[in-house]
């Protein structure tokens, strides 16, 4: 873990974001606060609503006029 202050880290951006990107957790302070400089893990699947996450939004019966219309829906293929 490296540290450094908010002027070194605005003078040093280039080198600071590589030390992140590399894998190196970065600490920037100023006045007494700090935030951490680190980088997120690549993910190739893709983000999905957990299960029941839309639990409360409809009604069964929402859903199956919902389920129903898109059933009957022309099927076009995507570009």
């Amino acid at each position: 873990m490296k540290t450094v202050t908010f002027d070194e880290a605005q003078a040093q951006f280039e080198h600071v974001f590589q030390l992140a990107a590399a894998g190196e957790t970065v600490v920037i302070q100023r006045n007494g606060q700090r935030v951490v400089l680190r980088p997120l893990p690549h993910s190739t699947e893709p983000d999905v609503a957990p299960r029941n996450y839309f639990a409360d939004d409809y009604s069964c019966e929402d859903v199956a006029e919902l389920n129903s219309l898109a059933s009957h829906a022309p099927k076009i293929p995507l570009p």
